[in-house]
């Protein structure tokens, strides 16, 4: 909503449904009507209004802290530790809001207790007024880049100096030149060419900025900061809203779960399928395929039953273990079912001429089942009984 009211708010402790509060109402950073009302009066003109509140000087800690270059939830953790040391209370009753680190490490920071800001917040709401955000108090002056907004309140100096920097300068009891003299130095400092005061020029004002005036009515009317305070959640739709999302979480957590043991279970089975079939191929003896790991495990535990070698094979195999001597010396050999010719090379000759060799050597295979007999040529032959 482009429309807006804005409010300067009186003490807190005070406030009521009858408060006079100062406000201005903008469309779009233009102001359309300025003017003090009291609260309840606000929220029949403007009923259901979003608000934009700035606090009594009194009400709110402004501070300006400086810290190494940080950023995020660092920044964050380094606030609230800077922030707890100074807090006569714990640091989860108050609402902590800061700005930006600026170049020169400067952070602002504002904090106030979560009490106030909650009846603050129900006030207005029983007004018929949403509070939108809460402002440190001089955030809502005028501003523009390269000067500074300067309004007397009462006991103290409001600044601001930023689009999300400003403080509080308290003055009572003290000289106002003096005062005045120390913040032209602090502005300077901070680059500050210019200054423009609401209302008026105080007499004291140090003739080092040049200084122009701005009518009370633009008191509220500078661009919005990038931070506030944090404003917490109330009412009766909040905790319906809560648990609407919760129970909305939850279901979309249930589904998701459904679907993935879905998806789950299906490449489960494509997988136990692919297990069987491999099973299967490496297993043809075994045709049921029930649980193919442990099938698998304990097929592979069973000692694997020797595969019969051909005749031929089973036949050198027995005459080598036989006569191991021929191991080495057949220069070729010769098969037919049942007798095996074997051609030796000339050391083996030899050895087969010597009579009592080749009688040991027919005894050796005669304990295998075969006969041996030696011909012509430097051949044996064996014979396992099984020749046509």
């Amino acid at each position: 909503m482009s429309t807006q009211l804005r409010m300067r708010l009186p003490a807190l402790e005070r406030l009521d449904k009858d408060s006079a509060v100062e406000w201005a109402q903008l469309h779009k950073e233009r102001v359309l009507a300025t003017g003090s009302d009291r609260l309840s009066t606000l929220g029949q003109r403007f009923p259901q209004v979003m608000v934009h509140a700035s606090l009594d000087p009194q009400d709110l800690i402004l501070l300006e802290l400086q810290l190494p270059p940080l950023s995020g939830r660092r920044l964050q953790a380094a606030l609230q530790g800077e922030v707890e040391a100074m807090l006569l209370d714990d640091l989860q009753e108050v609402a902590l809001g800061h700005g930006s680190q600026a170049a020169d490490g400067m952070v602002a920071v504002a904090w106030l207790g979560l009490q106030a800001i909650t009846r603050l917040k129900q006030q207005l709401q029983d007004c018929g007024l949403q509070l939108q955000a809460l402002h440190p108090t001089p955030l809502l002056l005028p501003w523009s880049a390269g000067q500074a907004t300067l309004q007397l309140c009462g006991e103290h100096v409001l600044v601001r100096c930023g689009r999300d920097r400003g403080f509080v300068q308290w003055c009572s009891g003290r000289d106002l030149g003096s005062v005045m003299h120390s913040l032209a130095v602090r502005l300077q400092q901070a680059g500050v060419q210019a200054v423009q005061w609401i209302d008026a020029v105080p007499p004291a004002w140090a003739e080092r900025l040049p200084a122009s005036v701005l009518a009370h009515a633009a008191q509220s009317s500078g661009p919005l900061p990038g931070w506030s305070l944090p404003l917490p959640a109330m009412g009766a739709g909040a905790p319906r809203l809560a648990i609407g999302l919760a129970l909305a979480a939850a279901v979309l957590a249930a589904l998701g779960l459904q679907l993935q043991v879905s998806r789950w279970h299906g490449e489960a089975e494509a997988l136990r399928q692919d297990m069987a079939q491999g099973f299967s191929t490496h297993f043809p003896e075994i045709h049921d395929v029930v649980d193919p790991v442990l099938q698998a495990r304990r097929a592979l535990a069973v000692p694997a039953a020797p595969r019969a070698l051909p005749a031929v094979q089973q036949q050198v195999a027995s005459v080598l273990q036989a006569i191991p001597e021929l191991a080495g010396q057949v220069r070729s050999l010769r098969y037919q079912p049942g007798q095996l010719e074997m051609e030796l090379d000339a050391d083996a000759q030899a050895l087969a001429e010597d009579a009592q060799r080749l009688e040991r050597w027919q005894q050796a295979t005669q304990a295998q089942g075969l006969q041996l007999a030696r011909e012509a040529g430097g051949r044996l032959r064996i014979s396992s009984g099984a020749a046509p």
